[in-house]
């Protein structure tokens, strides 16, 4: 990858005069799109019989499950930044948790704020925008303000003692750090994620005669792992395995992160991998987590039936990004690795509730999202989009879908003495994925890695050193760069 590349200019990005179009409110598809916060593809309707997740397979059995769908940055504000205003993070010209994405693209249109511009009321509950570090809400996405269950929490004293904004964060403090696994001792309606779907259920409601678009956004199973007890006793603690510690061959050392994220939890070691028994807690939590998340997608899914609004309603559950559980001695996200990158992401058309669900292998992307809700929902699409849509596949018009799916992550990294800046580009194709380390102030290519997921898919041996490889290195590093261009530049004129 060239330094062009990484210097490419984000000017003339955002087109905003999109026209309102003049429609039929009976013929306007409701949209209910299901945030999920570091879900991974694990779960019962991708094959992962161990996982109780009921709940989500059904919706799965109806609608399109996608089991190549990829994240662009595998962290919580640069993705959802890409799924809410359809453009990468190179694009965007943010990778970190901090930057409100106005700041660079004051004019952008978001997916809620289109479908608003398009005759639609559009709400979002729980977590949608990464509101930390720093980062807040966007109120232009929304006709009614943004829902956060940290309003109620604070005014449910005594059950609630402190000015804690969230629930889960009532986890017992131990030498001033949160403990990273815990069991939920109130009563269930009152989690986070609870009180988040019973609010979106009774919106769906208050909105049921008007065309709506409701973003709902779970934060479970993020850390700290918080779920009522009858989740956590669905699964077997002997039957949890931990998955072998062990790393790539060849890979750079720079490749992975120190999963900063766990290590400012109580008892985890700053240093080295967890002790058997944390690990076994851990992914125990994890799964208990996946199966309360679960319950709340059925509530809300039953909801919108009673209410008859489910034939006309356009579902897609969406997980931001992947999750390491202890996976190559790790955790957390923050890779380019298939781990982290690849997430879980199934699409439900109107009319479709005969158990006529698919699953389709094609290779999509998270920046796809937004360009095909327009079309299903049948609006012409912003000009500003990076992405492609993918209703062709949907509709099953395509017998073949040819692409790749682009992710990055910057790194900082001690190379040859000197503390440098570096940018990881992966591409996965449908036989390989291919990264390459640039360095952002010079476009040095710093390192490659290549893992041939047809022989090799938990991605345990880098083949990019190996003499035999080098034409295919070749051959992928320009297609790489061909793709690159096209993807970031495409619709735009004048570039």
């Amino acid at each position: 990858m060239n330094k062009t590349i990484l210097t490419f200019s984000l000017l003339a990005l955002i087109l905003t005069g999109c026209k309102s179009e003049d429609r039929d409110p009976a013929n306007k598809p409701n949209v209910l799109l299901i945030l999920v916060d570091d879900l991974r593809p694990e779960l019962n309707c991708y094959g992962a019989g161990h996982i109780i997740s009921p709940n989500i397979d059904a919706l799965a059995s109806e609608s399109v499950l996608f089991t190549r769908a990829y994240t662009q940055q595998a962290v919580c504000a640069p993705s959802r930044n890409t799924l809410m205003t359809g453009m990468r993070p190179d694009g965007l010209g943010i990778h970190d948790l901090a930057t409100f994405f106005r700041t660079n693209v004051p004019d952008v249109v978001t997916l809620p704020q289109y479908f608003i511009k398009n005759g639609y009321q559009a709400e979002g509950m729980g977590k949608i925008y990464h509101t930390s570090h720093g980062n807040r809400n966007d109120s232009l996405s929304w006709t009614a303000p943004h829902w956060n269950p940290g309003r109620i929490i604070n005014q449910r004293e005594p059950i609630v003692r402190g000015d804690t904004t969230r629930l889960h964060t009532s986890v017992p403090l131990i030498n001033g750090k949160k403990i990273p696994w815990f069991r939920f001792k109130m009563p269930e309606q009152l989690h986070t994620d609870a009180m988040t779907i019973t609010y979106a259920m009774d919106r769906m409601e208050a909105l049921q005669d008007t065309s709506f678009f409701l973003a709902v956004g779970l934060v479970k199973p993020h850390l700290p792992f918080v779920a009522p007890s009858k989740y956590w006793d669905m699964y077997d603690v002997s039957s949890i395995k931990v998955p072998a510690p062990d790393k790539p061959d060849h890979y750079p050392s720079f490749a992975f992160s120190n999963w900063g994220e766990l290590r400012k939890y109580h008892d985890i070691p700053a240093e080295g991998l967890l002790d058997q028994d944390d690990a076994v807690n851990m992914i125990h939590g994890y799964y208990a987590c996946v199966s309360f998340i679960d319950a709340q997608v059925g509530r809300i899914i039953s909801r919108l039936k009673e209410l008859g609004l489910y034939e006309n309603t356009i579902i897609v559950l969406w997980g931001d990004h992947g999750w390491k559980l202890g996976e190559y001695g790790a955790w957390c996200k923050h890779t380019n690795y298939e781990l982290d990158t690849r997430i879980p992401l199934m699409v439900k058309l109107p009319g479709n509730n005969k158990g006529e669900g698919w699953h389709s292998n094609a290779i999509v992307e998270t920046v796809d999202i937004y360009p095909t809700l327009c079309e299903l929902a049948g609006l012409n699409l912003p000009e500003h989009l990076q992405g492609s849509s993918f209703r062709a596949i949907l509709d099953k018009t395509v017998s073949k879908w040819d692409d790749v799916a682009f992710s990055q992550y910057p790194r900082s990294a001690l190379i040859n003495g000197k503390q440098e800046k570096l940018m990881g580009y992966s591409m996965r194709t449908p036989e390989y994925r291919f990264t390459q380390w640039i360095n952002r102030d010079t476009g040095e290519i710093v390192d490659t890695e290549l893992y041939d997921h047809t022989v090799d898919a938990p991605e345990m041996v880098n083949l990019a050193s190996l003499a035999e490889y080098q034409e295919l290195v070749t051959l992928l590093e320009n297609k790489m760069n061909e793709e690159y261009e096209k993807e970031h530049k495409k619709k735009f004129p004048g570039t």
